[in-house]
């Protein structure tokens, strides 16, 4: 399936929902977060939310500091 991962072009190899996406790209889930088409999707969502083709998904990694 093609979606756009960060602005790039993107197949997946397995991927169904979005938890299996971060599970793709060895992410730590928990340092993450994640936005589909501009909607930030909620980390207890992400096994429930399917993946389409097309899909605009912005990955976002979690920095310490202020």
């Amino acid at each position: 399936m093609n979606i756009w991962l960060n602005e790039q072009a993107y197949t997946t190899i397995d991927a169904c929902d979005l938890k299996a996406l971060i599970t793709e790209l060895s992410l730590p889930d928990n340092a993450v977060a994640v936005a589909i088409n501009g909607d930030i999707v909620p980390r207890h969502q992400w096994q429930d939310t399917p993946l389409e083709e097309g899909l605009q998904i912005a990955v976002f990694q979690a920095i310490a500091g202020g």
